[in-house]
């Protein structure tokens, strides 16, 4: 892929991120369960018919699939590089001056599982703990048991 044509695909990927109601979609998707339209619509905070255009946009970029149960249509993260993409934007906002607050239930936010590893509040604060009593070496990218 040519450099033009790298620019122009991520600016397209950032675009579909970058609406307030698709990502907090996005980020309710993060515990790896794939959720109702309807529900996601709920906690976007906009109409199904609206929420229509968004999931359409979202599965335009890879960012979403769509399974269809019955009447019923869900929608999951496309795979766990889109929700470490998303995690890493996410800690982004941490030194942004208006910090992203997606409106996900509190119990998703304290702990959840995402793809292959534990997420939320209480795996950062077991990350930290195992970090700073010496069991977990940081090693590049990756860790060491120690």
């Amino acid at each position: 892929m040519d450099v033009e044509a790298a620019d122009l695909s991520l600016a397209a990927v950032a675009g579909a991120i970058a609406d307030p109601a698709r990502s907090r979609m996005l980020c309710a998707l993060l515990d790896g369960r794939a959720r109702t339209a309807t529900e996601l619509a709920a906690l976007a905070d906009i109409g199904a018919s609206s929420a229509s255009g968004h999931f359409a946009r979202l599965r335009e970029q890879g960012l979403v699939e769509m399974l269809v149960q019955g009447r019923h249509r869900y929608y999951r993260l496309t795979n766990a590089q889109v929700a470490q993409a998303l995690e890493a934007l996410l800690l982004l906002t941490q030194h942004s001056a208006v910090p992203f607050k997606p409106n996900t239930p509190s119990a998703l936010r304290q702990a959840r599982t995402c793809y292959d590893h534990c997420a939320g509040e209480v795996a950062v604060k077991l990350h930290d703990a195992l970090l700073k009593a010496g069991w977990l070496n940081e090693q590049g990218k990756d860790y060491v048991i120690s």
